[in-house]
């Protein structure tokens, strides 16, 4: 037949390819409840495919489907529901389509690979496919003779799979399982497939830079940097450990230590420590009784025993332990010993009030009604006791705590609300870690650190509920909402998912600065575990654009734990650092043009995140480790109840039974800890660390968690 006998149809290969794309639908549907590949034959991991993912696979697939089919539309012209011979050709190019389609979005995307989704895609579109070329192939015949070729179908598909041509495709075919597999059992493939991940979706310049301030001055994991009001020759820093340090800014060759509370806090671990402070508006104000007072909040743990305090300090004394012994307490509240989930900021508002985010994890065990406790919110309190005009003393008892020294604002929301506490200003928040006023709209922007999935940036609105526990970011978690909330609910401005790297949300500024016009009006954020830093533009309120502009050198809870603005327009960020050495910095955002070698801080920085570096092994030091990036999830002592496992939706090991032990290598340990749980057909839920932690850290928490098999051996004798 030649060329010109052909008769071309391009409804064929749309009817096609919108069988492909009605496939990834059914797909997706099916496999939220369904297994295509059965545990008993493989165990793959579960993975989450959001709804924007599911959109784009369906993109992908339709569009390599029809690059596919229209060439072989104009090569063998129209008939592929007609003949079975036919139809076993096109078969063929189905399979080269699918296969590269699933290769594309394996090498080439940011798309979370589920194989059970991918294999799903596949097995409708073969029935459906086969089941339209029946009904076609039947509806083109006679009455007497249309299902008499139809047992041609499997014979002509299985001639031209064993045909040569048909050979090679079977084995293009099966070369995504191979490489599957080669990506979870070498190492060398696995850093290979990255790179080729990496070079598809590369993080492009930017316009913006970090360099590090005080490069040869030590810090141990500085939590916060402000300036005091009045004062912008010098920087304050918050370690976690209570100090507060004074620098001279920009440039200083010393640290001045203005308060020690280390001695008040205890245990510093998981995510305990002294997480926020602010200075009082009138501080450096030489006529006033509030010149030196500074609000710290800290967690004081001892033992099984936890209490989480918002107190003051008068800084007037010249003698460091006296300044010390002038702490008020303002709030002292009780809570579970697990050390999560505490909130963080302290921050004066334009109205001179004082505002505090409380994480859902501040309260005893079995105590969280928004009557009895202070937590999961925002509240506010007065804390100069002169404005008895426009606020009065807390009322009531107060049984799981202590509060003192201060006055609650009238016109806070729930003022004689029996439901609420009078203190709270904002509910439905999971941990607050930190939120500032924009300087110009007053409005309070804060970032909500979620669970498993999301990470929410809200703009926290008098009076308003944030929705959880029973929504996180848009999505429902399954929890029962309470048929009568205490306030109207509100959600995020922003939200976006987990990734292996993006997981804890870091608060950041709206910049109201004429150093960078081009910021002006945009909130600039950060994220704790990858330390990227995002620019976000609301000023479409349908269509919120989010970019990222700089990446600090240091990841996972090492990362950034602080974002704010100078009165001279410079943004300053905090990198946390290790607990065991004193790796923080200070850092500050320039333009890319003006980053210097020597005093930038670069994600690639080999300097700061040396794999080759050698390590002892500490236990204590490698305990810490495992507290602070571990123990959420699989618990203090590894049994796989940390306070986020039930979020996960999958089973965690328990480190401290002999089932684990014995059933895995170090190898095997060490390959989880490296390379997260989806190359290695586990949890998706489980990150990769190798990148983040160094060679020898993963070797000593491979370690560490063999020694918490001795847990459960210790308690049998």
């Amino acid at each position: 037949m030649n060329m010109s006998n052909k008769r071309i149809s391009l409804f064929e290969p749309i009817i096609q390819s919108l069988i492909i794309f009605s496939c990834v639908y059914v797909g997706y549907t099916f496999t939220l409840t369904y297994d295509i590949i059965p545990k008993s034959i493989i165990r793959l991991p579960e993975v989450h495919v959001s709804t924007n993912d599911l959109w784009k696979l369906s993109i992908i697939f339709t569009t390599v489907f029809l690059l596919f089919l229209i060439p072989k539309q104009l090569i063998s012209g129209r008939g592929v529901f007609f003949k079975p011979k036919r139809f076993a050709s096109e078969y063929l190019v189905y399979l080269c389509a699918y296969t590269t389609a699933s290769m594309y979005v394996f090498l080439a995307t940011t798309i979370n690979y589920d194989p059970q989704l991918i294999a799903a895609i596949g097995l409708f579109s073969t029935i459906i496919y086969f089941l339209f070329f029946i009904i076609w192939y039947a509806k083109k015949e006679t009455e007497k003779s249309k299902f008499g070729g139809l047992y041609l179908v499997p014979f002509e598909v299985i001639k031209s799979l064993v045909s040569v041509k048909g050979v090679l495709v079977l084995i293009y075919f099966i070369f995504p399982l191979l490489l599957g597999k080669a990506f979870t059992s070498d190492r060398d493939i696995a850093n290979l497939i990255t790179q080729v991940r990496i070079w598809f979706n590369p993080i492009g310049n930017t316009a913006w830079g970090l360099n590090t301030l005080y490069p040869g001055i030590e810090f141990s994991q500085p939590i916060l940097v402000k300036q005091a009001p009045g004062d912008s020759e010098n920087l304050y820093v918050l370690e976690r450990d209570g100090k507060i340090i004074k620098l001279q800014y920009p440039n200083s060759e010393k640290k001045e230590l203005i308060l020690d509370a280390s001695s008040l806090l205890g245990e510093v671990e998981a995510e305990n420590g002294a997480l926020g402070f602010d200075f009082h508006p009138e501080f450096n104000q030489r006529n006033s009784i509030n010149s030196h007072f500074v609000y710290l909040y800290y967690t004081e743990k001892r033992g099984e025993e936890q209490v989480n305090k918002i107190s003051r300090f008068d800084l007037s004394s010249n003698d460091i332990n006296s300044r010390l012994e002038t702490e008020i307490p303002l709030l002292s509240l009780n809570r579970n010993a697990e050390g999560f989930h505490n909130g963080g900021s302290v921050e004066f508002g334009p109205d001179g009030y004082l505002y505090i985010g409380l994480g859902e994890g501040v309260h005893p065990k079995g105590i969280t009604s928004y009557s009895e406790v202070l937590r999961s919110g925002v509240i506010r309190i007065d804390v100069d006791l002169t404005n008895t005009d426009t606020s009065f003393l807390p009322e009531g008892s107060f049984d799981h705590g202590n509060r003192q020294d201060y006055l609650i604002p009238k016109d806070n929301p729930f003022v004689g609300n029996p439901d609420v506490m009078d203190e709270f200003w904002a509910l439905g928040l999971r941990n607050p870690f930190r939120f500032t006023f924009d300087p110009k709209t007053t409005e309070i922007w804060l970032g909500d650190v979620g669970s498993a999935v999301w990470e929410e940036v809200n703009i926290i609105e008098k009076g308003k509920h944030y929705q959880f526990p029973f929504i996180e970011g848009r999505h429902p978690t399954g929890k029962e909402k309470p048929e009568n909330l205490p306030a109207p609910e509100q959600g995020p401005i922003y939200a976006y998912e987990h990734s292996a790297y993006d997981r804890a949300v870091i608060g950041g500024v709206v910049y109201r600065g004429d150093k960078f016009p081009e910021l002006y009006g945009k909130y600039i954020f950060a994220d704790n575990y990858s330390a990227k830093i995002f620019l976000l533009d609301n000023s479409d309120k349908e269509n919120i654009d989010v970019k990222l502009i700089a990446q600090g050198s240091q990841y996972a809870q090492r990362g950034i734990s602080s974002v704010i603005q100078l009165e001279n327009g410079d943004v300053l960020i905090t990198l946390l650092g290790a607990a065991s050495t004193p790796t923080g910095e200070i850092l500050s955002l320039i333009s890319s043009d003006d980053v210097t070698d020597s005093g930038s801080s670069d994600a690639n920085d080999e300097d700061n995140h040396s794999q080759s570096e050698y390590l002892e092994y500490d236990k204590e030091i490698t305990r810490q480790l495992y507290v602070v990036n571990c123990s959420r999830c699989h618990g203090s002592e590894g049994r796989g109840d940390g306070p986020d496992s039930d979020a996960l939706g999958a089973e965690l090991p328990d480190f401290t039974s002999h089932e684990f032990q014995s059933s895995r290598t170090d190898s095997d340990i060490y390959s989880v800890i490296e390379k997260g749980g989806a190359p290695l057909q586990m949890s998706p839920m489980m990150p990769p660390w190798g990148g983040f932690l160094k060679d020898a850290e993963i070797d000593h928490l491979t370690t560490y968690t063999r020694e918490l098999g001795k847990i459960e051996a210790t308690d049998q004798h």
